[in-house]
């Protein structure tokens, strides 16, 4: 089957390429949310384009409902924030978010539920996150302390004591500013959003992440952040902070899959860099897989960065690990989806295998009805290749833990792999894995014959690993090995049953089966 769309079309008007057959029995969901404007500081530019550009504060509206249903939305997300729902102790108003449950369904569509519950009303006594550097807290609640997962489960139990088997999606939220795995992340456009908030990772101030600290290193927080340590106290550090957002959010998955056995489950995965942020999400994916691989792992920046080649990189990151622990991946477009990025976003989910697709009211609303409505039978298919990425995680980490207030050379490390993995992409497909995938085996279970050293080294963890892998046959190079650039490659994905193929020029995607 052949599909053919100019790059200039609107994206909607390329999603109609989904309509491929389905080659699995995976159920397709198209996702998107509604924020309501009381969260808002509508004076904000980020506001503003919530409100006004892509129209997420009308969603729930009777005649936006049914327009949504109409082109293929099966879900709406609807939001939470402990602060709103119990202002003073033990009373609750879950009215705002009642009107907007009983029009979502009345709609006849699913509803969806992402729970800020790490934002706590002002009574509340629990630990926040506490920068070390600036010796402010921040306003989200600290994974470190134990209460904090005890609030989490008595909320969502009354929530649960409410709803029930009325939610039928949830993402599970962390420890960030947008609910991902992550350290607070400088948002500031919420109401609810606290004054001293910014990234990197100093965020290990308050007294419970001292003491976890105090277990790994005799060194002090402040040392760690003044740049006084080694390189191995540094990696120690950025996956201390990485081990802790990541067992948080699995448990507040145990927590929520024991409140709504029935739901369907997702987490929001985003950023281009894994420790500068705090964050691992192979390790999230891994340890929520553990309590149960049946959730989507999904990237949030569909389409974010121009071009297939780089915009493949973080989500073949969260797909190649999603596949391999055995979840689902999804994709969430960005923000804006212009005419020229619409075919790159949309290859982008058909070669990742992504079951799952959300995306905000404003862009859907750009769609032809009936293209929308042949979106319902997408085209889905894990993609296989017997090449991998090695990313260098230890170097990310090491980086990212010498200089935790900013972590400008971690990010940088980063985007210069991110480039070698854009050039490497033009050649030839592959999936992508770190130390962590490689220590649980990810060389022996795949079909990869030919692994690439992304920085041109063998990181001294995996060794072995990588020493039994040449011993069987395999093969290690380097980045090298690949041409420096191919002017207008035509891109080609390899499924388990189909072969795709894109010309970024042409806007051209071709899907046949296998023979």
């Amino acid at each position: 089957m052949v599909y053919c769309r100019n790059i200039f079309e609107t994206f909607f008007i390329a999603l109609a390429l989904l309509v491929a057959p389905c080659v699995s029995a995976i159920d397709f969901h198209y996702h998107t949310r509604h924020i309501p404007a009381e969260h808002l500081h509508l004076h904000s530019r980020a506001g503003r384009i919530c409100f006004h550009t892509n129209k997420l504060c009308s969603v729930t509206q009777r005649e936006n409902l049914a327009a949504l249903k109409g082109q293929g939305v099966d879900t709406v997300e609807l939001r939470l924030t402990w602060e709103e729902i119990e202002k003073e102790r033990g009373v609750f108003d879950f009215s705002r978010f009642d009107r907007e449950l009983r029009r979502v369904e009345a709609a006849g569509l699913k509803v969806g539920l992402m729970a800020w519950f790490n934002y706590p009303p002002k009574w509340y006594r629990g630990e926040l996150f506490s920068c070390a550097e600036h010796v402010h807290d921040g306003g989200t609640l600290s994974p470190w302390d134990s209460k904090t997962l005890q609030q989490i489960d008595r909320l969502y139990g009354e929530v649960a004591k409410r709803y029930g088997e009325r939610i039928d999606f949830i993402y599970v939220t962390g420890s960030g500013d947008f609910g991902e795995p992550v350290c607070p992340q400088g948002v500031n456009y919420y109401k609810f959003s606290p004054p001293h908030t910014h990234g990197g990772i100093a965020w290990t101030g308050d007294k419970y992440a001292r003491e976890a600290w105090a277990k790994i290193s005799s060194v002090p927080i402040e040392k760690v952040l003044a740049q006084e340590v080694d390189g191995d106290t540094a990696l120690a550090y950025a996956r201390f902070i990485a081990e802790t957002t990541s067992t948080y959010i699995a448990e507040v998955y145990r927590i929520t899959r024991r409140h709504f056995p029935k739901a369907r489950f997702g987490v929001p995965l985003g950023h281009f860099a894994d420790f500068p942020h705090g964050q691992c999400r192979t390790l999230v994916i891994k340890k929520m897989c553990k309590v149960n691989p049946d959730f989507t792992a999904r990237w949030s920046g569909m389409g974010f960065v121009r071009g297939f080649a780089a915009g493949n990189v973080p989500a073949r990151r969260i797909s190649s690990a999603a596949h391999f622990y055995g979840c689902r991946f999804g994709e969430e477009a960005a923000w804006f989806i212009d005419r020229e990025i619409a075919p790159t976003a949309l290859y982008e989910t058909i070669a990742n295998g992504s079951t799952m697709l959300h995306n905000d009211f404003g862009n859907i609303l750009k769609a032809d009805d009936d293209i929308n409505k042949m979106m319902r039978t997408p085209h889905y298919d894990i993609p296989e290749t017997d090449v991998a990425l090695l990313w260098p995680d230890d170097e990310e980490a090491r980086l990212s833990g010498s200089d935790p207030s900013d972590c400008i050379a971690a990010s940088a490390f980063v985007r210069n792999m991110r480039k070698k993995a854009e050039k490497i992409r033009a050649s030839t497909d592959y999936a992508i894995c770190d130390s962590i995938m490689v220590k649980d085996g990810f060389l022996k279970k795949s079909n990869v014959k030919r692994l690439v050293l992304l920085d041109g080294r063998v990181p001294k963890e995996i060794a072995n690993e990588i020493e039994n892998f040449k011993a069987s046959g395999g093969e290690v190079v380097s980045d090298q090995v690949y041409p420096i650039e191919i002017k207008n490659p035509i891109f080609k994905t390899i499924h388990k049953k189909t072969i795709t193929t894109f010309n970024p020029l042409t806007g051209k995607i071709e899907i046949e089966l296998k023979r």
